[in-house]
């Protein structure tokens, strides 16, 4: 549990300095302003991610003895990677549950911080949550890996070191997949709340979030397979040394950190994070028009 407290009072400490070293009175006030959004969105998740820890360590327990039993700690490994997908989950329903207190205590109402301030703070938090809890899952497949280096196994290759790179960045991926499904749903959420102000469209609200998100999806999807922007796409990039792991060393476990023989194409990855900053700024702007919650 030291570890939240850790990432707390890094994160906290880092703001007081900006403050402290901050001459405008202007930033100030809006630096203790968001401080404060921190700390309230902080308690209000708090107990939450307690139970959620401790579920995770109760089920690798659970998982490890079971497994030792029966001799096939191997399986620990699909059972980890399950985990890590599912983090990808972990993101928005923690977003989810600061929105639902929000709505509880009707604090968007009485507060006077901006929409900005307000869904940037509950995606920091929920970040935490989620970084925190792969810190742990990964402290779970470093051990794992250390009682399995000596035994051959069906589903992935010992053979080699720990692949720290290759899981930095399936650790970063996860984030920004479950970044990218909070701020859509955030988006969305927002979108059907202003629906729902208009009688003539609140019976069609459900149709038109349908309509958006797949004829969003849709379009680009068409837009990446035509060839200009695909050469576009593929224009710039950098060339990484990754270790080779492919899925015939995971068995049915399918996982495979190298694409296109090493190279990052780093053109996606700016403008899949020019398109969150977009949506960011929608819900941002859907909720200062009142959204009511």
């Amino acid at each position: 549990m030291w570890l939240l407290g850790f990432f707390t009072i890094y994160w906290l400490t880092c703001i007081r300095v900006l403050v402290y070293y901050t001459n405008s009175t202007l930033i100030h006030e809006v630096i203790n302003l968001f401080l404060g959004l921190l700390k309230k969105d902080f308690l209000l998740v708090k107990t939450y991610l307690w139970i959620w820890l401790a579920a995770l360590l109760l089920l690798y327990m659970a998982g490890g003895l079971l497994a030792s039993y029966y001799s096939v700690f191997y399986y620990m490994f699909p059972l980890l990677l399950t985990l890590y997908v599912g983090h990808t989950v972990i993101f928005p329903v923690a977003s989810a549950i600061l929105l639902k207190a929000e709505e509880k205590g009707q604090y968007w109402r009485h507060g006077t911080a901006g929409a900005v301030k307000l869904l940037g703070s509950k995606l920091m938090m929920a970040a935490l949550f989620t970084i925190t809890s792969l810190f742990l899952t990964n402290l779970f497949m470093v051990i794992s890996w250390v009682i399995m280096e000596p035994v051959s196994n069906p589903f992935i290759d010992l053979s080699g070191s720990i692949p720290w790179l290759e899981g930095t960045i399936f650790n970063i991926a996860i984030v920004f997949g479950g970044l990218y499904f909070t701020l859509w749903g955030l988006f969305l959420w927002g979108l059907f709340h202003s629906l729902a102000q208009y009688p003539a469209l609140k019976k069609f609200a459900w149709v038109i979030i349908f309509a958006v998100y797949f004829g969003t999806q849709a379009i680009l999807t068409r837009l990446s397979e035509w060839q200009p922007v695909k050469n576009f796409l593929q224009s710039w990039s950098i060339q990484m040394e990754l270790t080779e792991m492919s899925a015939s060393h995971f068995g049915n476990v399918a996982l495979d950190f190298t694409d296109k023989g090493g190279e990052l194409l780093l053109w996606p990855i700016l403008l899949s994070i020019a398109g969150l900053c977009i949506l960011f700024w929608a819900a941002s702007w859907l909720l200062d028009r009142k959204v009511e919650v």
